[in-house]
Parts: structure tokens; C-alpha cells; sequence
């Protein structure tokens, strides 16, 4: 079975931006009081979750379960997707 991939990269983009917009929130209100690592990696631990989300619920809106290809093609390109908001949220 195929799938968009136009759509699940635009699923990606918007909770990247999501996720840069939540955590611009918590660090203005102090939430995040510690070394800047810190804050990167408490961003990581939150997209990973969100992502692991995404790529799960792209997978079942699809029905994609038992393909095994598609599966690999979902979470390579959520992978791609995760680095890529990784290296825009870092360089703030």
C-alpha cells in the first residue's frame, strides 16, 4: 500500500513548528531554569514523543500495519524530519 508522503512531511513540519512555539512559551515563563543543554535536550525528549506520535497515528490513518516497507519509509523520513527540527531549535 502507498502513501502521500507530501502529506506525512507536512504532519512533520507542522508539529515541528508546534514544538517550537510551545517551548518559546515555557522559556519565557522560566519553566526551563537550567544550562541551555538543559533545554535542548528536554526539546528532544518532547519531539521524540511527539514525532513517535505522528508517525504512529500516519501509520494506522493509513493502514500501513502490516507494511513493512511503508513502516521503514514512515519512520526514515520522520527520523530525517526529527533532525531537521532538532538543527532549527539548536541554532536559537
Amino acid at each position: 500500500m502507498s502513501f502521500n508522503q507530501k502529506e506525512l512531511e507536512k504532519l512533520l513540519e507542522e508539529s515541528c513548528k508546534q514544538l517550537h512555539k510551545d517551548f518559546y512559551k515555557k522559556f519565557n515563563k522560566d519553566i526551563y531554569l537550567s544550562a541551555g543543554g538543559s533545554k535542548l535536550e528536554a526539546f528532544i525528549t518532547d519531539l521524540q514523543k511527539e514525532f513517535e506520535t505522528t508517525a504512529s497515528s500516519f501509520i494506522a490513518n493509513h493502514k500501513l500495519e502490516k507494511d513493512t516497507e511503508a513502516k521503514k519509509r514512515v519512520f526514515a523520513i520522520t527520523k530525517f524530519y526529527a533532525k531537521k527540527c532538532v538543527e532549527d531549535f539548536s541554532k536559537i
